[in-house]
Protein backbone atom coordinates (compact mmCIF):
# COMPACT_ATOMS: atom_id res chain seq x y z
CA UNK A 1 0.00 0.00 0.00
CA UNK A 2 2.79 2.38 0.92
CA UNK A 3 4.69 1.52 -2.28
CA UNK A 4 1.68 2.17 -4.51
CA UNK A 5 1.02 5.50 -2.73
CA UNK A 6 4.66 6.45 -3.24
CA UNK A 7 4.48 5.51 -6.90
CA UNK A 8 1.47 7.73 -7.42
CA UNK A 9 3.27 10.84 -6.15
CA UNK A 10 3.90 13.32 -9.01
CA UNK A 11 7.42 13.71 -10.37
CA UNK A 12 9.27 16.98 -9.79
CA UNK A 13 8.29 19.42 -12.54
CA UNK A 14 10.94 21.49 -14.36
CA UNK A 15 9.91 24.07 -16.96
CA UNK A 16 12.41 24.21 -19.83
CA UNK A 17 12.69 26.79 -22.59
CA UNK A 18 14.37 25.17 -25.61
CA UNK A 19 15.66 27.68 -28.17
CA UNK A 20 16.77 25.58 -31.15
CA UNK A 21 16.15 26.16 -34.88
CA UNK A 22 17.12 22.65 -35.99
CA UNK A 23 14.05 20.35 -35.68
CA UNK A 24 16.19 17.18 -35.48
CA UNK A 25 18.32 18.54 -32.63
CA UNK A 26 15.20 19.79 -30.84
CA UNK A 27 13.60 16.34 -31.20
CA UNK A 28 16.66 14.60 -29.74
CA UNK A 29 16.80 16.93 -26.71
CA UNK A 30 13.06 16.65 -26.12
CA UNK A 31 13.17 12.85 -26.40
CA UNK A 32 16.01 12.60 -23.92
CA UNK A 33 14.17 14.71 -21.36
CA UNK A 34 10.95 12.69 -21.80
CA UNK A 35 12.87 9.48 -21.14
CA UNK A 36 13.99 10.61 -17.68
CA UNK A 37 12.01 8.54 -15.14
CA UNK A 38 12.87 10.79 -12.18
CA UNK A 39 11.95 14.28 -13.43
CA UNK A 40 9.06 15.59 -15.48
CA UNK A 41 10.43 18.17 -17.94
CA UNK A 42 7.79 20.42 -19.46
CA UNK A 43 9.37 21.90 -22.57
CA UNK A 44 8.47 24.97 -24.59
CA UNK A 45 10.24 24.90 -27.95
CA UNK A 46 10.91 28.05 -30.01
CA UNK A 47 13.12 28.47 -33.08
CA UNK A 48 14.21 32.12 -32.91
CA UNK A 49 15.55 34.66 -30.48
CA UNK A 50 12.58 36.96 -30.98
CA UNK A 51 10.19 34.12 -30.11
CA UNK A 52 12.17 33.36 -26.95
CA UNK A 53 12.00 37.00 -25.77
CA UNK A 54 8.26 37.08 -26.47
CA UNK A 55 7.64 33.84 -24.58
CA UNK A 56 9.60 35.11 -21.57
CA UNK A 57 7.16 38.02 -21.38
CA UNK A 58 4.36 35.49 -20.88
CA UNK A 59 5.92 32.74 -18.79
CA UNK A 60 8.81 31.99 -16.44
CA UNK A 61 11.09 28.96 -16.81
CA UNK A 62 13.44 27.03 -14.57
CA UNK A 63 16.15 26.67 -17.23
CA UNK A 64 16.88 27.61 -20.84
CA UNK A 65 18.68 25.41 -23.39
CA UNK A 66 20.06 27.77 -26.04
CA UNK A 67 21.63 27.22 -29.45
CA UNK A 68 23.91 30.18 -30.20
CA UNK A 69 23.31 29.97 -33.97
CA UNK A 70 19.75 31.08 -34.76
CA UNK A 71 18.10 32.55 -37.89
CA UNK A 72 17.69 35.98 -36.27
CA UNK A 73 20.73 35.98 -33.97
CA UNK A 74 24.34 34.93 -33.90
CA UNK A 75 27.16 35.08 -31.42
CA UNK A 76 26.07 36.23 -27.97
CA UNK A 77 23.13 38.47 -28.90
CA UNK A 78 20.52 35.81 -28.06
CA UNK A 79 22.25 35.05 -24.74
CA UNK A 80 22.41 38.73 -23.82
CA UNK A 81 18.74 39.40 -24.69
CA UNK A 82 17.53 36.32 -22.81
CA UNK A 83 19.62 37.22 -19.74
CA UNK A 84 18.22 40.77 -19.74
CA UNK A 85 14.68 39.43 -20.00
CA UNK A 86 15.09 36.68 -17.37
CA UNK A 87 18.20 37.39 -15.26
CA UNK A 88 17.36 34.69 -12.69
CA UNK A 89 16.98 31.88 -15.23
CA UNK A 90 20.05 29.63 -15.78
CA UNK A 91 21.13 29.17 -19.41
CA UNK A 92 22.82 26.07 -20.87
CA UNK A 93 24.49 26.40 -24.29
CA UNK A 94 23.89 23.73 -26.98
CA UNK A 95 26.61 23.56 -29.59
CA UNK A 96 26.83 21.31 -32.64
CA UNK A 97 30.47 21.99 -33.39
CA UNK A 98 33.54 20.36 -31.96
CA UNK A 99 35.11 23.79 -31.62
CA UNK A 100 33.88 24.79 -28.17
CA UNK A 101 35.59 28.19 -28.14
CA UNK A 102 32.36 30.13 -28.63
CA UNK A 103 30.50 28.01 -26.08
CA UNK A 104 33.24 28.55 -23.48
CA UNK A 105 33.13 32.29 -24.11
CA UNK A 106 29.38 32.15 -23.56
CA UNK A 107 29.99 30.58 -20.15
CA UNK A 108 32.32 33.48 -19.44
CA UNK A 109 29.42 35.81 -20.25
CA UNK A 110 27.07 34.23 -17.74
CA UNK A 111 25.85 30.91 -19.18
CA UNK A 112 26.03 28.08 -16.65
CA UNK A 113 27.56 25.40 -18.89
CA UNK A 114 27.64 24.03 -22.45
CA UNK A 115 26.71 20.67 -23.99
CA UNK A 116 27.80 19.05 -27.27
CA UNK A 117 24.74 17.99 -29.26
CA UNK A 118 26.48 14.96 -30.81
CA UNK A 119 27.44 13.57 -27.41
CA UNK A 120 24.20 14.14 -25.53
CA UNK A 121 23.06 11.42 -23.16
CA UNK A 122 20.21 11.45 -20.67
CA UNK A 123 22.45 11.38 -17.60
CA UNK A 124 24.67 14.19 -18.91
CA UNK A 125 21.68 16.35 -19.81
CA UNK A 126 19.91 15.77 -16.50
CA UNK A 127 23.08 16.41 -14.50
CA UNK A 128 23.84 19.59 -16.45
CA UNK A 129 20.30 20.93 -15.91
CA UNK A 130 20.40 20.11 -12.18
CA UNK A 131 23.84 21.68 -11.73
CA UNK A 132 22.87 24.77 -13.71
CA UNK A 133 19.76 25.32 -11.61
CA UNK A 134 21.69 24.79 -8.36
CA UNK A 135 24.54 27.10 -9.38
CA UNK A 136 22.06 29.78 -10.37
CA UNK A 137 20.28 29.37 -7.03
CA UNK A 138 23.57 29.79 -5.16
CA UNK A 139 24.54 32.76 -7.34
CA UNK A 140 21.19 34.37 -6.61
CA UNK A 141 21.61 33.77 -2.88
CA UNK A 142 25.08 35.33 -2.93
CA UNK A 143 23.77 38.24 -4.99
CA UNK A 144 20.91 38.72 -2.53
CA UNK A 145 23.30 38.85 0.40
CA UNK A 146 25.61 41.31 -1.34
CA UNK A 147 23.03 43.56 -3.00
CA UNK A 148 19.78 43.31 -1.04
CA UNK A 149 18.79 44.62 2.36
CA UNK A 150 18.61 41.62 4.68
CA UNK A 151 15.57 42.91 6.57
CA UNK A 152 13.27 44.16 3.81
CA UNK A 153 14.55 42.34 0.71
CA UNK A 154 14.78 45.64 -1.18
CA UNK A 155 17.89 46.66 -3.09
CA UNK A 156 20.62 48.04 -0.83
CA UNK A 157 22.53 51.28 -1.30
CA UNK A 158 25.31 49.62 -3.31
CA UNK A 159 23.17 48.01 -6.01
CA UNK A 160 20.81 51.01 -6.12
CA UNK A 161 23.76 53.30 -6.82
CA UNK A 162 24.80 50.98 -9.69
CA UNK A 163 21.29 50.85 -11.17
CA UNK A 164 20.93 54.60 -10.90
CA UNK A 165 24.22 55.01 -12.74
CA UNK A 166 23.03 52.72 -15.55
CA UNK A 167 19.68 54.53 -15.70
CA UNK A 168 21.45 57.87 -16.12
CA UNK A 169 23.52 56.38 -18.96
CA UNK A 170 20.35 55.17 -20.68
CA UNK A 171 18.81 58.60 -20.21
CA UNK A 172 21.70 60.25 -22.02
CA UNK A 173 21.12 57.97 -25.02
CA UNK A 174 17.31 57.99 -25.11
CA UNK A 175 16.46 61.42 -23.72
CA UNK A 176 13.86 59.91 -21.38
CA UNK A 177 13.97 61.42 -17.90
CA UNK A 178 14.26 59.74 -14.52
CA UNK A 179 13.08 60.86 -11.10
CA UNK A 180 14.71 59.97 -7.80
CA UNK A 181 12.63 59.87 -4.63
CA UNK A 182 14.43 60.03 -1.29
CA UNK A 183 12.21 58.92 1.61
CA UNK A 184 12.72 59.46 5.33
CA UNK A 185 10.17 58.06 7.77
CA UNK A 186 8.41 60.36 10.21
CA UNK A 187 7.89 59.29 13.83
CA UNK A 188 9.92 56.10 13.44
CA UNK A 189 12.23 56.57 16.43
CA UNK A 190 9.33 56.81 18.94
CA UNK A 191 8.15 53.37 17.75
CA UNK A 192 11.59 51.87 18.43
CA UNK A 193 11.69 53.62 21.79
CA UNK A 194 8.18 52.72 22.91
CA UNK A 195 7.80 49.19 21.51
CA UNK A 196 11.35 47.93 20.98
CA UNK A 197 13.48 47.10 17.95
CA UNK A 198 11.36 44.11 16.98
CA UNK A 199 8.46 46.48 16.40
CA UNK A 200 10.75 48.79 14.47
CA UNK A 201 11.94 45.94 12.26
CA UNK A 202 8.37 44.82 11.61
CA UNK A 203 7.40 48.37 10.72
CA UNK A 204 10.29 48.60 8.25
CA UNK A 205 9.17 45.38 6.55
CA UNK A 206 5.64 46.75 6.22
CA UNK A 207 7.00 50.04 4.89
CA UNK A 208 8.98 48.18 2.22
CA UNK A 209 5.91 46.25 1.10
CA UNK A 210 3.76 49.38 1.03
CA UNK A 211 6.35 51.28 -0.98
CA UNK A 212 6.25 48.53 -3.60
CA UNK A 213 2.44 48.73 -3.82
CA UNK A 214 2.72 52.42 -4.73
CA UNK A 215 5.18 51.75 -7.59
CA UNK A 216 5.12 50.41 -11.11
CA UNK A 217 6.52 46.93 -11.72
CA UNK A 218 9.74 48.26 -13.28
CA UNK A 219 10.56 50.91 -10.65
CA UNK A 220 13.45 50.23 -8.26
CA UNK A 221 12.93 50.72 -4.50
CA UNK A 222 15.85 50.46 -2.07
CA UNK A 223 16.56 50.75 1.63
CA UNK A 224 19.56 52.93 2.34
CA UNK A 225 19.73 52.01 6.01
CA UNK A 226 17.90 52.98 9.19
CA UNK A 227 14.59 54.56 8.20
CA UNK A 228 15.79 55.93 4.85
CA UNK A 229 14.55 54.59 1.50
CA UNK A 230 15.00 55.61 -2.13
CA UNK A 231 13.08 54.91 -5.34
CA UNK A 232 14.27 55.11 -8.95
CA UNK A 233 11.51 56.05 -11.42
CA UNK A 234 12.49 55.69 -15.08
CA UNK A 235 10.65 57.24 -18.01
CA UNK A 236 9.50 60.25 -15.97
CA UNK A 237 9.55 63.57 -17.81
CA UNK A 238 6.60 65.31 -16.15
CA UNK A 239 6.90 66.32 -12.47
CA UNK A 240 3.18 65.63 -12.15
CA UNK A 241 3.82 61.89 -12.71
CA UNK A 242 6.41 61.78 -9.92
CA UNK A 243 4.06 63.76 -7.66
CA UNK A 244 1.27 61.21 -8.20
CA UNK A 245 3.54 58.38 -7.04
CA UNK A 246 4.86 60.42 -4.09
CA UNK A 247 1.31 61.26 -2.94
CA UNK A 248 0.29 57.62 -3.19
CA UNK A 249 3.36 56.61 -1.20
CA UNK A 250 2.67 59.14 1.56
CA UNK A 251 -0.92 57.90 1.75
CA UNK A 252 -0.03 54.21 2.12
CA UNK A 253 2.76 54.90 4.61
CA UNK A 254 0.58 57.10 6.82
CA UNK A 255 -2.01 54.32 7.31
CA UNK A 256 -1.74 52.65 10.77
CA UNK A 257 0.32 49.46 10.98
CA UNK A 258 -1.01 46.72 13.28
CA UNK A 259 1.52 45.26 15.71
CA UNK A 260 0.55 43.01 18.65
CA UNK A 261 -2.62 44.92 19.43
CA UNK A 262 -1.06 48.34 18.78
CA UNK A 263 -1.59 50.63 15.82
CA UNK A 264 1.81 51.98 14.81
CA UNK A 265 1.60 55.33 13.09
CA UNK A 266 4.37 56.33 10.72
CA UNK A 267 4.51 58.96 8.02
CA UNK A 268 7.03 59.88 5.36
CA UNK A 269 8.85 62.95 4.06
CA UNK A 270 9.88 62.66 0.41
CA UNK A 271 12.34 64.65 -1.66
CA UNK A 272 12.17 64.46 -5.46
CA UNK A 273 14.97 65.27 -7.91
CA UNK A 274 15.13 64.86 -11.70
CA UNK A 275 17.95 63.78 -14.00
CA UNK A 276 17.43 66.92 -16.11
CA UNK A 277 18.68 69.01 -13.16
CA UNK A 278 22.01 67.18 -13.01
CA UNK A 279 24.72 68.59 -15.23
CA UNK A 280 28.04 67.00 -14.37
CA UNK A 281 27.53 65.66 -10.84
CA UNK A 282 25.92 62.40 -11.96
CA UNK A 283 24.62 59.93 -9.39
CA UNK A 284 26.02 61.67 -6.33
CA UNK A 285 24.55 65.03 -7.31
CA UNK A 286 21.13 63.50 -8.00
CA UNK A 287 21.15 61.76 -4.62
CA UNK A 288 22.22 64.95 -2.89
CA UNK A 289 19.46 66.95 -4.58
CA UNK A 290 16.79 64.46 -3.56
CA UNK A 291 18.15 64.35 0.00
CA UNK A 292 18.09 68.15 0.14
CA UNK A 293 14.47 68.26 -1.01
CA UNK A 294 13.57 65.60 1.58
CA UNK A 295 15.21 67.67 4.31
CA UNK A 296 12.96 70.61 3.39
CA UNK A 297 9.86 68.41 3.45
CA UNK A 298 10.90 67.15 6.89
CA UNK A 299 11.69 70.63 8.17
CA UNK A 300 8.23 71.87 7.14
CA UNK A 301 6.50 69.32 9.32
CA UNK A 302 6.80 66.03 7.41
CA UNK A 303 4.07 64.02 5.73
CA UNK A 304 4.74 65.79 2.44
CA UNK A 305 6.93 65.81 -0.67
CA UNK A 306 9.07 68.59 -2.07
CA UNK A 307 10.76 69.02 -5.45
CA UNK A 308 14.40 70.05 -5.47
CA UNK A 309 15.01 73.67 -6.45
CA UNK A 310 18.23 75.60 -6.94
CA UNK A 311 17.42 77.83 -3.96
CA UNK A 312 17.62 74.79 -1.69
CA UNK A 313 21.24 74.25 -2.64
CA UNK A 314 22.52 77.39 -0.92
CA UNK A 315 20.60 76.59 2.25
CA UNK A 316 21.92 73.03 2.28
CA UNK A 317 25.48 74.22 1.71
CA UNK A 318 25.06 76.61 4.65
CA UNK A 319 23.74 73.79 6.86
CA UNK A 320 26.60 71.46 5.94
CA UNK A 321 29.11 74.25 6.60
CA UNK A 322 27.46 74.90 9.95
CA UNK A 323 27.69 71.19 10.85
CA UNK A 324 31.39 71.13 10.01
CA UNK A 325 32.00 74.36 11.93
CA UNK A 326 30.17 72.87 14.90
CA UNK A 327 32.47 69.85 14.94
CA UNK A 328 35.40 72.25 14.98
CA UNK A 329 33.73 74.30 17.72
CA UNK A 330 33.62 71.32 20.07
CA UNK A 331 37.36 70.87 19.70
CA UNK A 332 38.24 74.57 19.71
CA UNK A 333 36.08 75.24 22.82
CA UNK A 334 33.88 77.80 21.06
CA UNK A 335 30.71 76.71 22.85
CA UNK A 336 29.76 78.71 25.90
CA UNK A 337 27.23 78.65 28.71
CA UNK A 338 25.43 81.88 29.51
CA UNK A 339 23.36 82.32 32.66
CA UNK A 340 20.06 84.17 32.88
CA UNK A 341 19.34 85.19 36.51
CA UNK A 342 15.82 84.45 37.79
CA UNK A 343 14.24 86.63 40.50
CA UNK A 344 11.26 86.10 42.73
CA UNK A 345 8.18 88.28 42.50
CA UNK A 346 9.75 91.22 44.30
CA UNK A 347 11.78 91.68 41.12
CA UNK A 348 15.07 91.83 43.04
CA UNK A 349 15.95 88.68 44.95
CA UNK A 350 17.95 86.31 42.74
CA UNK A 351 16.77 82.75 43.35
CA UNK A 352 18.57 80.93 40.59
CA UNK A 353 19.89 80.92 37.02
CA UNK A 354 18.98 79.27 33.76
CA UNK A 355 21.94 77.81 31.84
CA UNK A 356 21.69 78.73 28.15
CA UNK A 357 23.83 77.26 25.37
CA UNK A 358 25.64 79.72 23.08
CA UNK A 359 28.25 79.45 20.33
CA UNK A 360 30.91 82.10 19.81
CA UNK A 361 31.32 81.54 16.08
CA UNK A 362 34.63 82.95 14.79
CA UNK A 363 32.95 84.61 11.78
CA UNK A 364 29.25 84.95 12.61
CA UNK A 365 29.60 86.11 16.20
CA UNK A 366 27.52 84.90 19.14
CA UNK A 367 24.84 82.43 18.04
CA UNK A 368 21.76 81.49 20.05
CA UNK A 369 21.00 77.79 20.52
CA UNK A 370 18.06 77.86 18.09
CA UNK A 371 20.46 78.95 15.34
CA UNK A 372 22.55 75.78 15.44
CA UNK A 373 20.79 73.00 17.38
CA UNK A 374 19.02 71.73 14.24
CA UNK A 375 22.43 71.33 12.57
CA UNK A 376 23.75 69.63 15.71
CA UNK A 377 20.89 67.12 15.59
CA UNK A 378 21.33 66.25 11.90
CA UNK A 379 25.10 65.93 12.48
CA UNK A 380 24.36 63.73 15.53
CA UNK A 381 26.44 65.91 17.81
CA UNK A 382 23.85 66.33 20.57
CA UNK A 383 25.33 63.67 22.91
CA UNK A 384 28.76 65.38 22.74
CA UNK A 385 27.21 68.80 23.30
CA UNK A 386 25.23 67.50 26.27
CA UNK A 387 28.37 66.03 27.84
CA UNK A 388 30.15 69.34 27.33
CA UNK A 389 27.28 71.29 28.94
CA UNK A 390 27.35 69.06 32.03
CA UNK A 391 31.13 69.33 32.31
CA UNK A 392 31.13 73.12 31.86
CA UNK A 393 28.35 73.59 34.40
CA UNK A 394 30.33 71.61 36.98
CA UNK A 395 33.34 73.83 36.31
CA UNK A 396 31.26 77.00 36.71
CA UNK A 397 29.63 75.80 39.93
CA UNK A 398 33.06 75.08 41.40
CA UNK A 399 34.15 78.61 40.47
CA UNK A 400 31.03 80.16 42.04
CA UNK A 401 31.64 78.18 45.22
CA UNK A 402 35.22 79.41 45.30
CA UNK A 403 33.86 82.99 45.19
CA UNK A 404 31.33 82.14 47.92
CA UNK A 405 28.25 83.05 45.93
CA UNK A 406 24.97 82.37 47.76
CA UNK A 407 23.24 79.07 46.92
CA UNK A 408 21.45 79.25 43.58
CA UNK A 409 19.06 76.88 41.87
CA UNK A 410 20.25 75.98 38.38
CA UNK A 411 18.03 75.03 35.43
CA UNK A 412 19.61 73.49 32.35
CA UNK A 413 17.81 74.38 29.14
CA UNK A 414 17.70 71.13 27.14
CA UNK A 415 16.29 70.26 23.75
CA UNK A 416 14.16 67.12 23.60
CA UNK A 417 16.83 65.25 21.62
CA UNK A 418 19.32 65.79 24.46
CA UNK A 419 17.23 63.41 26.53
CA UNK A 420 18.61 60.70 24.22
CA UNK A 421 22.19 61.38 25.35
CA UNK A 422 23.31 58.08 26.95
CA UNK A 423 25.11 59.72 29.87
CA UNK A 424 22.74 62.63 30.59
CA UNK A 425 21.57 61.24 33.93
CA UNK A 426 25.15 60.53 35.05
CA UNK A 427 26.15 64.05 34.04
CA UNK A 428 23.34 65.60 36.07
CA UNK A 429 24.23 63.42 39.05
CA UNK A 430 27.81 64.72 38.87
CA UNK A 431 26.51 68.30 38.75
CA UNK A 432 24.24 67.76 41.76
CA UNK A 433 27.15 66.29 43.72
CA UNK A 434 29.50 69.17 42.88
CA UNK A 435 30.31 70.62 46.32
CA UNK A 436 27.00 69.30 47.61
CA UNK A 437 24.83 71.40 45.29
CA UNK A 438 22.01 68.93 45.87
CA UNK A 439 19.40 67.53 43.51
CA UNK A 440 16.72 69.89 44.86
CA UNK A 441 18.61 72.89 43.44
CA UNK A 442 18.95 71.38 39.98
CA UNK A 443 16.28 71.40 37.26
CA UNK A 444 15.87 70.85 33.51
CA UNK A 445 13.86 73.09 31.20
CA UNK A 446 11.86 71.18 28.56
CA UNK A 447 10.12 72.99 25.71
CA UNK A 448 6.33 72.69 25.74
CA UNK A 449 6.21 71.31 22.17
CA UNK A 450 8.60 68.52 23.14
CA UNK A 451 6.29 66.71 25.53
CA UNK A 452 3.56 66.13 22.91
CA UNK A 453 5.53 63.41 21.02
CA UNK A 454 7.34 62.28 24.18
CA UNK A 455 8.38 58.65 23.67
CA UNK A 456 8.82 55.92 26.27
CA UNK A 457 12.59 56.17 26.94
CA UNK A 458 12.52 59.99 27.05
CA UNK A 459 9.56 59.85 29.41
CA UNK A 460 11.49 57.41 31.60
CA UNK A 461 14.52 59.73 31.68
CA UNK A 462 12.39 62.63 32.93
CA UNK A 463 10.62 60.37 35.43
CA UNK A 464 14.04 59.21 36.69
CA UNK A 465 15.21 62.80 37.12
CA UNK A 466 12.08 63.63 39.11
CA UNK A 467 12.59 60.55 41.28
CA UNK A 468 16.10 61.79 42.06
CA UNK A 469 14.70 65.16 43.16
CA UNK A 470 15.71 67.13 40.06
CA UNK A 471 13.05 69.67 39.09
CA UNK A 472 11.20 69.55 35.77
CA UNK A 473 10.28 72.92 34.29
CA UNK A 474 7.81 73.15 31.41
CA UNK A 475 9.22 75.94 29.25
CA UNK A 476 7.49 78.13 26.62
CA UNK A 477 3.99 77.41 27.93
CA UNK A 478 1.37 78.98 25.68
CA UNK A 479 3.31 78.94 22.40
CA UNK A 480 1.72 75.80 20.94
CA UNK A 481 -1.53 73.82 20.93
CA UNK A 482 -0.59 71.68 23.92
CA UNK A 483 -3.48 69.56 25.26
CA UNK A 484 -3.94 70.54 28.89
CA UNK A 485 -4.08 66.86 29.82
CA UNK A 486 -0.38 66.69 28.88
CA UNK A 487 0.42 68.82 31.92
CA UNK A 488 -0.43 65.83 34.08
CA UNK A 489 1.76 63.41 32.11
CA UNK A 490 4.85 64.34 34.13
CA UNK A 491 5.31 65.84 37.62
CA UNK A 492 6.41 69.31 36.52
CA UNK A 493 7.42 71.62 39.31
CA UNK A 494 7.25 74.88 37.34
CA UNK A 495 5.25 76.16 34.40
CA UNK A 496 7.13 78.93 32.57
CA UNK A 497 4.95 81.27 30.51
CA UNK A 498 6.30 81.96 27.03
CA UNK A 499 7.61 85.42 26.17
CA UNK A 500 5.03 85.75 23.37
CA UNK A 501 2.31 85.98 26.03
CA UNK A 502 4.44 88.36 28.09
CA UNK A 503 4.86 90.66 25.07
CA UNK A 504 1.08 90.69 24.54
CA UNK A 505 0.43 91.90 28.10
CA UNK A 506 -1.39 95.14 28.80
CA UNK A 507 -0.37 97.70 31.45
CA UNK A 508 -3.92 97.36 32.75
CA UNK A 509 -3.77 94.50 35.23
CA UNK A 510 -7.41 93.56 34.73
CA UNK A 511 -6.92 93.01 30.98
CA UNK A 512 -4.33 90.26 31.33
CA UNK A 513 -6.80 87.41 31.61
CA UNK A 514 -4.62 84.81 29.86
CA UNK A 515 -1.63 85.53 32.08
CA UNK A 516 -3.76 85.30 35.20
CA UNK A 517 -5.35 82.06 34.01
CA UNK A 518 -1.96 80.48 33.23
CA UNK A 519 -0.58 81.38 36.67
CA UNK A 520 -3.73 80.12 38.37
CA UNK A 521 -3.55 76.87 36.38
CA UNK A 522 0.04 76.29 37.49
CA UNK A 523 -0.85 76.87 41.13
CA UNK A 524 -3.91 74.60 40.97
CA UNK A 525 -1.70 71.83 39.54
CA UNK A 526 0.79 72.27 42.38
CA UNK A 527 3.44 74.01 40.27
CA UNK A 528 5.22 77.29 40.57
CA UNK A 529 4.51 79.85 37.86
CA UNK A 530 7.40 81.49 36.02
CA UNK A 531 7.56 84.12 33.30
CA UNK A 532 10.19 84.39 30.55
CA UNK A 533 11.09 87.51 28.55
CA UNK A 534 10.08 90.12 31.10
CA UNK A 535 11.58 93.37 29.80
CA UNK A 536 9.64 96.23 31.41
CA UNK A 537 9.02 97.15 35.06
CA UNK A 538 5.24 97.35 34.57
CA UNK A 539 5.27 93.76 33.24
CA UNK A 540 7.01 92.66 36.43
CA UNK A 541 4.45 94.55 38.54
CA UNK A 542 1.54 92.98 36.66
CA UNK A 543 3.00 89.50 37.05
CA UNK A 544 3.52 90.16 40.77
CA UNK A 545 -0.14 91.23 41.06
CA UNK A 546 -1.16 87.88 39.54
CA UNK A 547 1.10 86.04 42.05
CA UNK A 548 3.72 84.90 39.52
CA UNK A 549 6.50 83.20 41.51
CA UNK A 550 9.60 83.65 39.35
CA UNK A 551 10.58 86.05 36.55
CA UNK A 552 13.49 86.35 34.18
CA UNK A 553 14.28 88.77 31.39
CA UNK A 554 16.15 91.90 30.41
CA UNK A 555 14.29 93.99 33.00
CA UNK A 556 16.72 92.45 35.49
CA UNK A 557 19.80 91.73 33.41
CA UNK A 558 20.79 90.06 30.15
CA UNK A 559 22.26 86.53 30.16
CA UNK A 560 25.96 86.54 31.08
CA UNK A 561 28.91 84.20 31.38
CA UNK A 562 29.88 82.57 34.68
CA UNK A 563 32.64 85.08 35.54
CA UNK A 564 30.32 88.00 34.79
CA UNK A 565 27.67 86.51 37.06
CA UNK A 566 30.17 86.53 39.96
CA UNK A 567 30.93 90.21 39.42
CA UNK A 568 27.25 91.10 39.02
CA UNK A 569 26.15 89.31 42.19
CA UNK A 570 29.07 90.65 44.27
CA UNK A 571 28.26 94.23 43.27
CA UNK A 572 24.61 94.82 44.22
CA UNK A 573 24.84 98.41 42.96
CA UNK A 574 25.03 97.09 39.41
CA UNK A 575 21.79 95.12 39.78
Amino acid sequence: MARSALARQPLPLTHVLLVEDNPSDAFVVDSLMESNPQVHYKTRHVKMQSEAVHVLDEQSFDVCLLDLTLPDASGFSALIDIQEKAPDMPVLILTGTKDTTLAKRAVGRGAQDYLLKDELEITDLTRAIDYAMERKRVEKEIFQRANCDALTGLANRHIFHSRLQMALARTERSGAGIALLFIDLDRFKPINDAHGHDAGDEALKIVAQRIKTALRSYDTPARFGGDEFAVLLEGINNPRDAAIIAKKMIAVLSAPMPYHGHQLKIGASIGIAFSQEVQSGGVDMLLQNADTAMYHAKKEGGGAYRFYTESMHDETALRLTLEEDLRTALVAQELQLYYQPCVNNDGKTVTGVEALLRWQHPERGLLMANEFLAAAETARLMPRITRWMCSQLRHDIAMWNAHELPPLSIAMNLSISQLDAPDLVEGLIAIAQEDFLGYHRLAVDIHEEAIMPLSGPRFMVLAKLHEMGIGLYLDHFGCSALPLTSLCSLPFSMLKIDMSLIKSMSPEISENVLIGAAIMLAHHLGMKAGAVGVEKPWQAQTLKAHACDVMQGFFTVQPMMAEQLVEWMQNPGKQ
